[in-house]
């Protein structure tokens, strides 16, 4: 719907002898009917732009989930928003197709993100990474108006189809067309990335970014940040004083709160995990499959690893 045919209604209405703003003390059968199919076509056009810059859930199978901060995780399916704020994650063998147009983000088995609230504002999109796999596939623009964050690195775009991996220790970002600017935070170094080179950065064993291809992109020094998230806490933010089922999975809570979108056991504690997590006298949140036991204490884990607390361990 245009507003081409909302101008061409209006100049049918006044064809019809009642304009729309005139005096007339008893409206035509024309006019009214006329009215009614303005009043719908601009309902209609709001609606159809409105829902373009949103992302929308095209493909599902296997467990895949939604969670947001005071949001029990709950099972994703087709023709879903993904609403600003929410994470979603997927168990191993899940798998999703989000759409915005003709753009495209699918996720694979074992990842979590989330679509950034405070980052992410009309057509510009930034996701949180935490972990699995996106292949990202994006309409190239004047300005870059897509971004990947993880706990490692931030991948910035104008138009590209491209690849970022992340795990507990590492993230990887791979080219498949257009370019790709990589931003690594521990070291500050940056390259632009084109067809057929990647980039991944793994601070526990080197400095820098690691680049490749089969022309080696050049790095260049910048700016060192720290990351909006970390492996172990972020992005996921597990709704949290809620008990019960969730999302495909079973969920027992004895007096205490358990929040899974696999399963998950709290016993006298508050318990969220986007995988398998445990919780025991204590706050656990887990976005993968992690164990979270403390006494007295709160720990998170995410990824695949397991928390052991008696104080503060985040």
């Amino acid at each position: 719907m245009s507003l081409v045919f909302v101008r061409q209604t209006l100049e049918v209405m006044n064809k019809l002898g009642n304009p729309i703003f005139t005096g007339a003390a008893a409206p035509s059968l024309g006019r009214i009917f006329a009215v009614q199919v303005l009043i719908l076509s601009i309902a209609a056009f709001n609606g159809a732009t409105a829902f373009a810059e949103e992302w929308v859930v095209n493909r599902v199978s296997g467990v895949v989930y939604f969670v947001a901060p005071g949001v029990q995780a709950f099972r994703v399916k087709k023709g879903m928003v993904f609403e600003k704020g929410y994470t979603m994650g997927t168990r191993a063998g899940g798998r999703a197709l989000i759409v915005r147009g003709k753009e495209t983000i699918s996720v694979g088995p074992n990842t979590t993100f989330a679509l950034s609230k405070q980052l992410s504002k009309g057509r510009k999109t930034t996701l949180l990474q935490r972990k699995g796999n996106l292949t990202i596939d994006v309409q190239k623009r004047a300005r870059p108006h897509f971004s990947v964050e993880t706990p490692f690195l931030a991948a910035v775009v104008k138009g590209t189809r491209f690849g970022v991996s992340v795990s507990s220790r590492q993230a990887q970002v791979s080219v498949e067309r257009g370019l790709v600017a990589v931003e690594d935070f521990a070291s500050g170094e940056r390259v632009d990335l084109g067809a057929g080179q990647s980039a991944s950065s793994e601070p526990g064993r080197k400095a820098g970014l690691s680049v490749g291809g089969a022309t080696r992109p050049k790095t260049r020094p910048g700016k060192k940040r720290a990351p909006l998230f970390n492996a172990q806490t972020g992005p996921l933010s597990g709704a949290s004083n809620n008990s019960g089922k969730s999302a495909g999975s079973n969920s027992n809570s004895g007096s205490g709160n358990n929040n899974a979108g696999g399963k998950g056991n709290g016993s006298s504690s508050s318990s969220n995990a986007g995988g398998n997590g445990n919780g025991n006298s204590s706050n656990s949140n887990a976005g993968g499959n992690g164990n979270g036991n403390g006494n007295s204490g709160n720990s998170n884990a995410g990824g695949n690893g397991n928390g052991n607390a008696n104080g503060k361990n985040k």
